[in-house]
Order: C-alpha cells, then structure tokens, then sequence
C-alpha cells in the first residue's frame, strides 16, 4: 500500500509541473498568469472569469458557424459572363382531349362478345372507356361505376393504351438540335413531352417491361441570349389539347398550371426563363444540407429510378391513394421499387367514398 500511495504521489507531482510547465510556456494569452507565483488570488480569479467568458464565446461562436454550415451552406451568386448565359430550351407536355380511336373500341367489341352477351350495352361501353381514358382527380366521379365489363383495374392501362388514339403532332424549332417527343403517362392520361429526360421514366413500355435502368442522355439543348428568338413548334395537332410547361428535367404534375387550347387555333406562348445552375461542389454536400436532390439520388422513390421535385409530389399522392383506397389510380405505375401498389379487387367507387 505504501508504495502505491508513493507511486501516485510522483505521478501526481509529474502532472502538475507538466501542467504548470504548459501554462507557463504556452502562446495563449491568460493561461500564464493563472500559475505565476507573483499573481495575487483575485487576479487569479478575475483572469479565470476572462478566460471562461473567452473559451465560452468561442464554443458558441463555433457552434454557430458549424449549425450554419449544416443549414446554409448553399450560396447563390449572380454570374455575369455571358460566354456562360446558355439557357437549357424549356419542356412542354402535351394532352390531347381525344384519347381513345374509336375504331379500335369498335374492334374491341367485335373480338370480345362475351363481354356484351348479357347486360353488356356496347354504347355504354364506348362511354365507360371514354371518360376512363380522361379520368384524373377532377373527374373520378363522373365515371361509370355500376359496370366495369369484367376487367379488372390492374388491366386499365392497358386497355387505354392499346384503344389510344394516335396522336403524332409535328415538330420544328429554331435550334440546331433536334427535339424529341416522347409518349409518357400522366396524371391526366396518355400524353407526349417535348424535350424531357425523364419522360421516358413514366412511358408505358419502360412499366411494363419492369425496366429500372438509367437511360443514357441525350444531349441538351441550349440556346443563348445572343442567339435571338428561338422557338419551338407543334402542328398536325388535330384536336383541342392541354399543355404543360416544364424543365427538361421535371414531369407535368396535375397541381401545376395547365393551359387548354381549343381545336384549330394557332397558338404563340412566349417563356421567360430562368435557370440556376449548381456547382458541383454541391455534390459534396448532403441532401439535408442543400436541401434538394440530383436526378440521381432517387433512393427515396419507390416507382421512378430518377428524382425530380414533381415526381416527389406524384408519389405523395399515390401512396396516399394506396393508404385510403387500398389501391391506385390507373396512371400510377402499380410496380413499386420495393413495394408492388397492385390495385386490389376494389372499385373505383369504393375507393372514392374511402377517401372523400
């Protein structure tokens, strides 16, 4: 015992001169007074309370700067070399009022009597298909509901896309570069996108081959300021449409402002745009700092193998149709990522009265 009581004793002694060594000799401003022998005790205390105010106000000041950079890092800056104004040339979707060829309903009926054999009336199937084709939020109460002709809702989609009408508008524009037009699937239905790269995400062959892959990028178009007016042209449209304006990286989404044309008017809508452009630095940073997300951080997405902030809002509303109705509408994808949104053997009907 003695010898452990010696032992702690010197190594109690080497610590404090190691410590009284370190605050003699240090560079911060203070800390030497607070072991000199000459310093009297109330200049020891008041040097203590310094210190302690100082060591305070850095913690906080550090802290305040560190919650900075984890809420606001990001900066916005004005760039003023117009060697770098190019402006990525805007997308539209487009959303004929005429979905369904009736040729194809008509042929439809004739290989399908036994659908008709009973109470099957051939008018009010043309109806039926009609207004399921145009069906979206603002219309589910106007479908039919008392007879779905025995197919089953997970079979919509499929129905509508094979009675489609076809609807092939024309495209010219001012640029060099061509723009596509893309087939995709809406929350109003089958429609076409001009210029998007995530159309395709949402096409009807990429859901029912089950593809998740990334598909490689086109290039963008981009026009400059320098370049004067460029447009963008649709003709051959044939019939009274809806469009949607957009960025070439976003979907139409059906909380967004639609514009409605009638059939046979000639049309000129003229965009101001506005991009921001994000360093790449950014990437560095995590999603709860810049408080957005790249095309490619889709891993909270469980339908779409990309992001965008509309495709975000689409999901929100269909799992919310998954939680009340315990199925969703036609023009989601029912093959999630993870969890398959299948609809179940529901009716619309009940469904709506689910949730209204």
């Amino acid at each position: 015992m003695v010898q452990q009581a010696t032992l702690l004793s010197r190594l109690s002694n080497h610590l404090r001169r190691f410590i009284f060594n370190l605050l003699e000799t240090t560079s911060a401003h203070g800390l030497r007074h607070l072991v000199h022998y000459s310093v009297h005790t109330i200049e020891r205390i008041v040097w203590i309370t310094c210190i302690s105010i100082g060591i305070f106000g850095v913690v906080a000041l550090a802290q305040r700067i560190w919650n900075r950079y984890q809420t606001s890092p990001v900066v916005i800056s004005m760039d003023r070399n117009m060697y770098f104004w190019n402006t990525s040339f805007p997308s539209l979707t487009v959303c004929s009022h005429r979905r369904i060829d009736d040729r194809k309903v008509e042929q439809y009926i004739e290989d399908h009597p036994d659908k008709f054999s009973g109470d099957g009336d051939p008018d009010d199937f043309k109806e039926f298909i009609h207004k399921l084709a145009n069906a979206s939020y603002d219309t589910f109460l106007d479908l039919p509901m008392h007879n779905s002709y025995g197919i089953p809702s997970i079979d919509y989609l499929d129905l509508l896309h094979n009675l489609s009408w076809p609807f092939q508008p024309l495209i010219s524009t001012g640029t060099t570069l061509h723009l596509d037009l893309q087939p995709t699937i809406t929350e109003l239905g089958l429609c076409l996108s001009v210029n998007s790269k995530v159309a395709e995400y949402s096409s009807y062959h990429y859901w029912k081959n089950y593809r998740w892959d990334i598909i490689p990028s086109k290039p963008t178009v981009v026009v400059h300021p320098l370049d004067g007016e460029v447009y963008g042209q649709l003709i051959k449209l044939e019939n009274s449409y809806e469009v949607y304006f957009h960025g070439y990286m976003e979907v139409p989404e059906v909380s967004k402002r639609r514009y409605s044309f009638m059939e046979a008017f000639y049309t000129t809508v003229e965009l101001l745009a506005l991009e921001i452009k994000t360093s790449r630095r950014a990437v560095e940073l995590s999603v709860s700092q810049r408080k957005c997300r790249f095309t490619h951080e889709a891993e909270v997405l469980q339908f779409s193998p990309v992001y965008s902030y509309n495709l975000c809002r689409i999901e929100c509303r269909m799992r919310l149709a998954m939680k009340y109705c315990r199925c969703v509408p036609h023009f989601y994808r029912h093959v999630g990522k993870y969890v398959a949104f299948k609809c179940l053997s529901v009716s619309y009907e009940i469904c709506l009265k689910n949730s209204l």
